[in-house]
């Protein structure tokens, strides 16, 4: 797509389609694409979403990544080895591999906390975002959450699922779950740690 719609307009379009994380949203976000550009909408229409939105995404890789930007650092370090044979080549993948590992664990041992340095910053911004919702509980497990653009999701704490579809795709509480948790936090005991709200992400 690149090669064809280069301009910064198009890839804005093509990540507002990518980073929807419902269908609806999906679906609105593709008719802007479409009134935006209808050849370049026909094209992309052409790939089954299930690959590229992460609307049509399960919650099973619990990620928030959509690049592959981790194969092509790793392609890129293969380069400069690829005419070797094929012993060489393996030998040099385990020992950049060794390398790899020895870096991140010193990286993990200066972590303080049971979450990365990464997901703390994106958990510090849900965090501000949450103090301008409006909560409403149900009477059992679910609660109505409301925005300062009337924007409404439904959290279902048991389920451990919001409508946006945030906690189920990242792992990470959305800022309408830590709205809900805000508005619980008389209760601590019924609370306890946010960090205990997030799957996959400590460190």
């Amino acid at each position: 797509m690149r090669k064809t719609w280069r301009t910064n307009e198009y890839k804005e379009h093509l990540w507002n389609c990518a980073t929807a994380t419902t269908v609806p949203e999906f679906n609105h976000r593709m008719q802007q694409f479409s009134s935006y550009d209808v050849e370049a909408y026909n094209w992309l229409k052409q790939i089954p979403p299930q690959h590229w939105a992460r609307s049509h995404f399960t919650g099973r890789a619990v990620s928030d990544m959509l690049l592959n930007n981790l194969c092509e650092v790793f392609n890129s370090k293969l380069i400069e080895r690829r005419d070797k044979p094929l012993i060489t080549c393996l030998e040099y993948i385990k020992e950049y591999m060794m390398k790899r590992i020895c870096n991140v664990i010193k990286v993990q041992k200066k972590c303080v906390g049971p979450l990365t340095p990464s997901t703390i910053k994106i958990m510090e911004k849900n965090v501000n975002w949450a103090s301008q919702y409006t909560v409403r509980w149900n009477g059992s497990d679910k609660y109505q959450v409301q925005g300062p653009w009337q924007d409404q999701h439904v959290v279902d704490m048991v389920e451990r699922v919001c409508s946006c579809r945030k906690w189920e795709l990242t792992g990470l509480p959305c800022k309408h779950v830590i709205a809900v948790l805000n508005d619980k936090a008389d209760n601590v005991e019924e609370v306890g740690e946010l960090h205990t709200y997030a799957t996959g992400c400590t460190g």
